[in-house]
């Protein structure tokens, strides 16, 4: 590991998702992990967390959420949004139905997961994760397409 890969990825744990230094130090001292990311694909983390999750700062250290796939994560919490048992925070923090704690969410087996946070079966959530894989080809073939088609429009100019 280059003392440059280590910069950048403290660079985006402080610019870019505004950790402070304190919390920085933290991250790398609970998930060091982190280091060997991509520092896109992290800095995505922490977007994921902090808009679509609702989670704050301090949260994401205190609970190692960087340490998480990005897919298990996902998974989980789209499921548990669709079955009406996680509700991102508005503006203000609140929410209409208490969502779960990240602990009960990314913390616990798959098996314990179904049985006490989604409260489903094991075959509702397999069957979930392939339609939630198929709806995001679907979008990245989109976005392909609609690259394809700005090219195209620029060539002929």
């Amino acid at each position: 590991m280059r003392q440059r890969d280590i910069e950048v990825i403290v660079g985006v744990l402080k610019e870019k998702c505004l950790f402070t230094v304190k919390q920085v130090t933290e991250i790398l001292h609970r998930c060091p992990y982190v280091i060997r990311e991509d520092p896109g694909e992290l800095e995505y983390k922490f977007q994921y967390a902090y808009f679509r999750m609702g989670i704050k700062h301090v949260d994401i250290v205190k609970t190692d959420f960087l340490q998480y796939s990005m897919i298990k994560t996902k998974q989980r919490h789209a499921f548990l949004e669709r079955l009406g048992r996680y509700q991102t925070p508005d503006k203000k923090g609140q929410t209409q139905v208490p969502s779960p704690l990240l602990k009960d969410v990314l913390r616990v087996s798959e098996a314990e997961f179904l049985a006490r946070t989604a409260v489903s079966s094991a075959e509702e959530f397999e069957v979930f994760k392939k339609l939630l894989a198929r709806e995001e080809e679907e979008s990245e073939g989109c976005m392909a397409d609609e690259d394809l088609d700005e090219e195209e429009e620029e060539q002929e100019l």
